[in-house]
């Protein structure tokens, strides 16, 4: 069968639901396996990792090279988190031209490219998740989303669809853009070695404050791509693969929240709830509380998102319900009289009692019915529908839900006795 005739006769087929055919349409568009590769980019992503491993097998920097190190990932990190993402990306709040600048020379620290670059890819990878149209899918294997995709010289055909006025609207975006190689290689390189250099740690500074930093900040951003969408917990949707991760937040300054993230991407939230990490958040909140620089910020009403909740249980509970036996169908029963069941019970001997116009085998069951077997012996070839709903027992959910495994035949309404 043909990629295409298989496609067809899936999307044909009654049984498939829109999450199933979804799923695997992501599945099927996958990119072509004779994309050339990007050398020059790949050379450079390998070259600096050689040089990471090479340093912490060689070199020991002094303590405050290690200090500045960490500081400098951070940095990075929460110019990544809330100004290439929250802010670009997603104009989850709105920003003063101060707040904005000191944002895009920390986002630069990354080494992830100009803001344009990055937020526009971004977008792409939102509108189209897990497709073939998502730059770092992870349908397409958990290597390529972490960092497989590096390797591929890049082909967005839909880019074109991507809304970038903001961007060319935003004069810091513009000039980082233009300037974003000189601007990368004198804060992610030049600075931390001249900062280290006046406490005679040049190298150090160079080879962890240039080099380690970057592959630190590199793979904390890309395990959002990969791990986000590979391990942890679906509560607000399962339509796309994100996922939300503890660990992943705490790596990522928050935003291992991935699976409310993919579903509300515009709340300047990742973390929705008051015990998820996510300092991102608290950083954008205080900012916004305290000064004038975020005038503005965008949240999702609590209403949506306890639907999404909502939905999110109904869908599990629906899931758990279908692989439950919940008896034999009604409709494929036996139907007899009234008379035909006393008649069975009295001639055969069957442990038969009577509840809600259905014929119950209760001999199986007998000997574990709460109330003893006596009383339903009692019942056997009556009617016991009046007893079983309050006349003896007001009878639990469960019990009512157990009788459908007892079915062994329903009776014709206009038959039965009183």
């Amino acid at each position: 069968m043909t990629a295409a005739s298989e496609m067809k006769t899936k999307m044909n087929d009654p049984g498939f639901d829109d999450i199933q055919k979804q799923k695997f349409i992501n599945k099927k568009q996958m990119k072509p396996d004779n994309e050339p590769a990007w050398w020059i980019n790949g050379a450079f992503v390998i070259t600096v990792h050689i040089i990471t491993v090479l340093t912490l097998l060689s070199y020991t920097p002094s303590f405050k090279t290690g200090v500045m190190t960490f500081l400098i990932s951070q940095l990075a990190m929460f110019g990544i988190t809330v100004g290439y993402h929250r802010l670009w990306s997603h104009r989850a709040y709105e920003a003063k031209l101060p707040l904005r600048i000191v944002l895009a020379f920390m986002g630069t620290l990354g080494f992830q490219g100009s803001i344009k670059w990055w937020v526009l890819r971004h977008r792409l990878h939102h509108r189209w998740t897990d497709t073939k149209d998502d730059p770092y899918s992870a349908a397409e294997g958990f290597w390529f989303s972490h960092m497989g995709w590096i390797f591929k010289k890049p082909h967005y055909p839909n880019m074109k669809l991507i809304d970038a006025s903001d961007l060319n609207a935003d004069p810091v975006v513009r000039f980082q853009h233009k300037n974003y190689v000189s601007l990368a290689l004198i804060s992610g390189i030049a600075l931390p070695t001249l900062i280290s250099s006046l406490w005679g740690d040049a190298l150090g500074g160079f080879l962890y404050g240039g080099i380690l930093s970057r592959v630190i900040i590199w793979h904390s951003t890309f395990c959002i791509n990969s791990f986000a969408h590979w391990a942890g917990d679906q509560i607000y949707s399962t339509e796309v693969s994100a996922r939300g991760n503890l660990l992943l937040a705490i790596m990522t300054n928050g935003e291992g929240y991935h699976n409310f993230h993919h579903e509300f991407p515009k709340d300047f939230r990742n973390g929705y709830r008051l015990s998820d990490w996510d300092p991102s958040k608290w950083i954008i909140f205080l900012l916004h509380t305290l000064t004038n620089q975020i005038p503005t910020v965008t949240r999702v009403p609590d209403n949506e998102v306890n639907k999404a909740v909502a939905n999110m249980e109904l869908y599990r509970a629906q899931e758990k319900r279908q692989k439950c036996d919940w008896g034999v169908d009604s409709s494929l029963l036996p139907v007899m009289t009234y008379e035909e069941y006393k008649q069975k019970q009295s001639s055969e001997g069957k442990e038969w009692i009577l509840v809600d116009e259905f014929v119950l085998d209760v001999s199986s069951f007998k000997d574990s019915h709460p109330g003893g077997a006596k009383i339903l012996k009692n019942y056997y070839g009556r009617d016991s529908t009046k007893a079983f709903y309050g006349g003896l027992n007001i009878h639990t959910k469960a019990a009512r839900t157990m009788t459908a495994m007892l079915r062994v035949a329903k009776i014709e309404k206009e038959q039965k006795e009183e």
